[in-house]
């Protein structure tokens, strides 16, 4: 799994906790994820270090991955509550017969919600990691999740900006890491989506991580990576979507009570 950069590259010596402390960290664990399930490895560390039982460095968060991994073997903790959409397996769908087929098919029919409504919404994440913990909200009312990786290829930005329409208007979402390159990966995919389409009629909205968020939710922050080239004009520490409780996030899949279901969604992952 990949570790979160906290602190330069020095010797750190791990500090060895009794069974007594462990027992806590594992209680912890289990109190975060019977409340937010499924979660990412990274957002049960911050919520564990939030609540003070690890510090903040990279140990802190190994020994969270170790601790899950215990617990998950132990029988503790479903497998199905930590999610890692980093790694998956590919496979046709195939069928018995053609008789199966067509009842399979049909089982899956789903009236498409968004097609007469005068708005589209489309949600992207800057992390892979995030789908397990997003994608429930956005199958539910049929949104289109896109995963960015960073900065994204300008072949998958062209594809984004040509299946536009030109007759509605579509809000863009986007939940992304609060850092120099998180910020700018973000602007530069909305000033490329302009450039390839620019009849479009089009919004760009970060839902999260926004400095509304970092202070309402006291989100825990890390230093800022000297080495990118955009941290000059970058104001405070960094903040990784991970950091958001997935229950949070997840709330900007609550769009009732609006014809477009715009306003909520936006609203829903902001304090």
């Amino acid at each position: 799994m990949n570790t979160p950069e906290f602190y330069g590259a020095t010797p750190v010596k791990r500090v060895r906790r009794t069974n007594a402390e462990l027992a806590v960290i594992d209680e912890h664990i289990l109190d975060v994820l019977r409340d937010e399930h499924p979660a990412t490895v990274r957002s049960v560390f911050y919520r564990v270090m939030s609540a003070g039982a690890v510090e903040k460095s990279e140990n802190g968060y190994r020994l969270i991955g170790r601790q899950l991994l215990k617990l998950r073997r132990d029988g503790r903790i479903p497998y199905g509550w930590v999610s890692d959409g980093t790694r998956y397996t590919l496979q046709t769908r195939a069928y018995d017969s053609a008789s199966d087929a067509i009842t399979t098919v049909a089982s899956m029919y789903r009236r498409r919600i968004w097609s007469t409504q005068p708005e589209q919404v489309q949600i992207y994440s800057e992390k892979d990691a995030l789908r397990a913990v997003i994608s429930p909200v956005t199958n539910r009312w049929d949104v289109p999740l896109g995963i960015m990786r960073g900065y994204p290829s300008e072949s998958f930005v062209y594809e984004v900006a040509n299946a536009l329409p030109l007759d509605r208007h579509t809000h863009l979402y986007q939940l992304g890491d609060h850092d120099p390159s998180g910020l700018d990966a973000w602007r530069s995919f909305e000033a490329k989506v302009r450039e390839f389409n620019p009849a479009a009629p089009v919004t760009f909205t970060r839902l999260a991580v926004t400095p509304e968020q970092i202070s309402t939710w006291s989100l825990p922050t890390r230093p800022t990576k000297k080495t990118d080239s955009r941290s000059k004009s970058f104001v405070g520490g960094s903040v990784e979507v991970d950091a958001i409780a997935p229950s949070m996030c997840r709330a900007a899949g609550l769009m009732e009570g609006s014809n477009t279901r715009k306003e909520s969604l936006h609203h829903g992952c902001s304090p």
